[in-house]
């Protein structure tokens, strides 16, 4: 005869059933190496850019590139005519032929004034005169320095000035009308035409050194560590590259309330473009973990644990993990290698009521 079945009678053998298969289905924790992944968005920048513009009004004679244009350094862009140009290549002939003049003169006067041919006065006045020439020669070649610096010419005043007395103001000027590249860039703007006049300081050309690309991933602070070690690759539809840190600290983003960190790329093929965004993998530097299957791992008040099977005991530790991969999860710490953790059952042991299978340190 059957008796009547009791609460505690009907629990019991569910009870044990479930600490039966506790005790199957758990795994021993095996040492082994992890790398950390992360993903972020980057978002790409020029290495160089320029807009070239000339420093005074001037007439587009021929212009040698287009939009799309890749160029070298040095190359031929443009060339132009412009008065001004003219005028501060003769202004500083002028100075600089009155300069040696007034420097003769003193040194007359000195002799004469060594001989008492002249007086302390007369030499006093050619020194004077000296001077004011100076500055006037002085003031003149600053004027045109800033003018060649800004076509990227580089010449010392020596060399102009043998060019100037060789072959006359106007060639020179006609020599000096001609703007180059000044690094190997792409053309990505185009704002004149030829024979056509432009006012002082209007854009001209638009230039990006696009071969190498920087890129600026924006990541949280807790990650920034990650990120410093390991490789950091970009990705954009199909293609993907490589993408070495570039020196420096992260610079934070008052916008993103994120951390840049800053690196470079190739970009041979020039399909990266300047503001363009890429999705960014990190593969972090490899350390040493312990990993258990996923089903080991659960969470409890906000906790990470791990129940440990021992003998007749079920205990639980608190761990630190990482993203699981392939239905195993790394754990940082709190758990050695070697120790027997449940696969099946530890959420339960976590949340049912089983005070004598599990005691807990909150």
């Amino acid at each position: 005869m059957i008796g009547p079945v009791t609460r505690g009678s009907a629990l019991m053998p569910a009870l044990l059933l479930f600490i039966v298969a506790a005790r199957a289905a758990d795994m021993t924790a095996v040492a082994g190496a992890w790398q950390p992944r992360a993903t972020a968005f980057g978002q790409v920048s020029a290495t160089k850019h320029s807009v070239l513009r000339l420093p005074f009004p001037a007439r587009i004679i021929t212009l040698q590139v287009e939009p799309g244009a890749r160029v070298a350094l040095g190359q031929p862009l443009l060339r132009f005519t412009a008065p001004t140009l003219v005028q501060h290549l003769a202004a500083w002939r002028t100075a600089r032929q009155a300069l040696a003049v007034a420097r003769k003169d003193l040194q007359i006067l000195r002799n004469g004034e060594h001989q008492h041919t002249t007086t302390r006065h007369d030499r006093l006045a050619g020194e004077e005169t000296m001077l004011r020439t100076s500055g006037l020669a002085q003031r003149a070649w600053g004027a045109l320095s800033a003018d060649l610096e800004q076509l990227f010419i580089h010449t010392d005043a020596a060399s102009l000035a043998k060019r100037i007395d060789s072959r006359g103001v106007p060639m020179v000027a006609s020599d000096l009308g001609l703007m180059r590249a000044p690094f190997a860039a792409t053309v990505v703007r185009r704002d004149a035409a030829p024979d056509e006049w432009l006012a002082s300081g209007r854009p001209l050309l638009e230039l990006q050194s696009l071969q190498r690309v920087y890129v600026d991933v924006g990541v949280t602070q807790a990650a920034l560590a990650t990120w410093r070690h390991g490789e950091t690759r970009w990705r954009w539809g199909a293609a993907h590259g490589v993408l070495d840190p570039m020196p420096g600290v992260a610079r934070y983003d008052n916008g993103t309330g994120l951390w840049l960190l800053r690196f470079a790329a190739d970009n041979p093929d020039l399909r990266l473009r300047d503001d363009a965004w890429l999705q960014v993998e990190h593969l972090g530097a490899p350390r040493g973990v312990v990993w258990v299957a996923a089903a080991a791992v659960v969470s409890r008040n906000g906790k990470t644990w791990c129940v440990v099977h021992q003998g007749k005991r079920f205990t639980p530790l608190e761990v630190r993990v990482g993203a699981a991969v392939d239905g195993r999860i790394p754990v940082l710490s709190g758990l050695d290698a070697g120790v027997r953790v449940v696969t099946t059952g530890a959420y339960e042991h976590l949340y049912r009521d089983l005070k004598d299978l599990v005691r807990f340190e909150d």
